[in-house]
């Protein structure tokens, strides 16, 4: 099965969309996106993956969102006509005529997918004068984990969808229509009062700082990264844990994980406090004479013997 990215010809995979082909073949770098995550189904909402699609070499194009079009034998995809660019670099200027651009003194500064797209498609200034926007809707800090900033979502729906089909919850939703359309909890209430369970999966897949955490996750400029396994249960989860000068920072799922695939627990994301807690227990102790001692295991093992024995 062959089709051609930018007339050269590659094998494509059944079932595959155009921007699963590309990214394969030529990775991220062709084909920008803002509503896409590699645990969602496609929504195309955003449209900033738009390519141009002709069936013939030469012949006419279609503009078409690569994200949940499929690939079919012999097309030809064009990743970055001008007519393309062009129409990426509306679509984000839009998107900025809504946003808040207080990019500096913003959380998600430096890891921001709207700023970086925005960067890619080459925004140097937004052409359209300001109008109406959503710049009033006021932060919610009302939940123990979960923050929401509501003024600077961009409606790609990220956060929904994670909750839907990631955590299987269905307490985010969006409600009304064109301009009026919005992200609500629940029947519309605070974060506290939905029946959200503080997973983190909207945080982790929202692109700005709409939703994030208490702990600011997404602001972390992290020294390093381990990859390791959760250990609260018998699941395996696998983390990645962000850490500054041995401190933790904040915890992800990684999306390549095959036990969890980018989701994970309240208890696997946020509480991580324990690690370094006073008063955690770091060494095996025996109560002796009505007083915990720390002891070696090979104390703790022949204690456990001796008991058994007895």
């Amino acid at each position: 099965m062959k089709a051609y990215i930018n007339n050269k010809e590659h094998t494509f995979l059944p079932n595959e969309s155009i921007l699963e082909f590309v990214r394969r073949i030529e990775g991220k770098k062709l084909i920008p996106t803002l509503c896409d995550a590699p645990n969602l189904e496609a929504s195309g909402s955003c449209r900033v993956c738009s390519v141009e699609v002709a069936l013939e070499k030469g012949g006419k194009t279609k503009v078409m969102a690569s994200c949940h079009t499929p690939v079919s034998e012999g097309i030809y995809v064009s990743t970055g006509s001008q007519n393309i660019r062009k129409l990426r670099k509306n679509i984000i200027e839009l998107v900025l005529t809504d946003h808040p651009l207080d990019c500096l003194t913003c959380e998600v500064n430096g890891n921001c997918e709207l700023q970086d797209v925005a960067a890619e498609v080459g925004i140097r200034e937004v052409r359209y004068p300001a109008g109406a926007s959503h710049g009033s809707v006021e932060k919610d800090t009302s939940h123990a984990y979960m923050t929401s900033d509501l003024s600077k979502c961009i409606n790609c729906y990220r956060c929904v969808r994670a909750c839907d089909e990631v955590q299987g919850e269905f307490v985010l939703g969006v409600y009304g229509r064109g301009f009026e359309s919005r992200i609500i909890k629940g029947a519309d209430e605070s974060f506290a009062n939905s029946d959200c369970v503080s997973c983190g999966a909207c945080s982790q897949a929202c692109p700005t700082s709409a939703i994030s955490d208490i702990f600011q996750s997404k602001s972390v400029g992290a020294e390093e990264v381990t990859r390791t396994i959760c250990t609260y249960c018998g699941v395996g989860c696998n983390l990645e844990v962000s850490t500054v000068g041995g401190e933790i920072k904040s915890i992800r799922a990684p999306f390549d994980a095959e036990v969890n695939g980018g989701h994970t627990c309240l208890k696997g994301r946020y509480a991580f406090g324990f690690y370094d807690h006073p008063e955690r227990l770091k060494d095996p102790m025996i109560k002796k004479n009505g007083v915990l001692e720390k002891v070696s295991w090979d104390e703790v093992y022949d204690y456990l013997a001796d008991k058994f024995k007895g």
